[in-house]
């Protein structure tokens, strides 16, 4: 028999959780069973974002095996409009909140667009909560890394100034440049509906400001220290994010699988080409980390001595071995060893692996 879909009335109501520096955050889940964080990303909308065609397949697809729970950061849609700091930092502090705010130790982390490096600083920050991260049309530097001439960087600090002027304008010409990049084979419809929902989600000044803080932000190094499963994927004609910049994602994650999707949608509709792509690999990669956790608890949990349990505690906070040798005042060739020694007592075949089945095992600490 087939499951039921969750529809936006079986949605569980707003609720709300503050940051650590006293923002007021608006969230809502959908769904049952494991669950997904969505990191938030411009523009947010509670309310449109299960409702509009460009999004509501996302919602549909990953709340028929497991619970979504997604928000909307400072400064846009039902969260609190007039804050002071715009920055990677400071949605990430919004992640924060969310994530204890849910009540859960674990869980999967979705990134779509600039969400991407939000969930990325995240998974790198806090490994122990993390058991995977999904990517869609990811970045880890902004424009003003990515060696443009003085020429171009000039272009897009005027894209800014025009978005301070007319984003909240009821002309839509603005925002339909900037639609024009996300949806480019939408139909009208479509881009109408988004329109009109999110026009209203986000303030001209506050666009400016996101937008700056989209150019500026830099998660490359981050990357480097994600250590959960990771899936991948971009569309390989995205005008607004170019493929290369997944690619790059990818690269820099250790271990991560790359997918390149068809399509040409920042944003992909449910009619894209790529999207049974998408709704593929996020299915058989979710199905793979269930499994590989499932498998874990069966029998009497396998005993490690106390310092292959520091090893790993500190493997699962994203330290290397060089870092780890330091903090517990050992040879690197020692951690190596020690790392070596909790795989195979585990059977786990990676690092990653083995942190999500000590986890499973409750062998390691908070």
């Amino acid at each position: 028999m087939t499951k039921p879909r969750p529809t936006l009335a079986q949605a569980g109501p707003l609720s709300y959780c503050t940051t650590s520096d006293g923002v007021k955050l608006a969230m809502r889940s959908v769904g049952r069973g494991p669950l997904i964080v969505k990191a938030a990303n411009w523009l947010g909308n509670l309310q449109a974002d299960a409702q509009l065609p460009s999004t509501r397949h996302w919602v549909d697809h990953l709340a028929r095996t497991h619970q979504l729970l997604w928000y909307d950061a400072r400064g846009c849609g039902l969260s609190d409009r007039e804050v002071d700091d715009i920055s990677l930092d400071a949605w990430v502090r919004d992640l924060e909140a969310v994530a204890d705010a849910s009540g859960q130790d674990r869980f999967v982390l979705l990134g779509i667009s600039q969400g991407a490096a939000i969930a990325i600083r995240y998974a790198a920050r806090h490994p122990e909560r993390v058991r995977a991260l999904v990517l869609y049309a990811g970045f880890v530097r902004g424009v003003f890394h990515q060696g443009l001439s003085a020429k171009t960087q000039i272009v897009f600090k005027e894209m800014v100034r025009i978005a301070e002027l007319g984003w909240g304008h009821d002309a839509s010409a603005f925002r339909r440049l900037f639609t024009a990049h996300l949806m480019p084979t939408a139909p009208t419809g479509v881009l109408d509906a988004y329109d009109e929902l999110h026009r209203h989600s986000v303030s001209g000044p506050m666009a400016a400001r996101y937008m700056q803080a989209f150019f500026e932000l830099d998660a490359r190094a981050d990357a480097t220290q994600v250590r959960c499963p990771t899936l991948v994927m971009h569309v390989a004609d995205d005008s607004l994010i170019l493929q290369r910049e997944g690619e790059l994602v990818a690269s820099l994650v250790p271990g991560a699988r790359w997918v390149s999707v068809p399509g040409r949608n920042h944003l992909p509709l449910a009619t894209d080409p790529g999207w049974p792509t998408i709704e593929r690999e996020i299915s058989q990669f979710l199905a793979t980390i269930e499994g590989n956790e499932g498998a874990a608890p069966r029998g009497a949990a396998p005993e490690l001595t106390g310092r292959q349990r520091d090893v790993l505690q500190h493997v699962a906070r994203g330290l290397s071995d060089k870092e780890i040798a330091r903090v517990l005042s050992l040879s690197p060739r020692t951690v190596e060893m020690h790392v070596a020694r909790a795989l195979a007592t585990l059977g786990a075949r990676n690092r990653s692996e083995a942190v999500n089945r000590a986890h499973q095992w409750k062998l390691l600490g908070p």
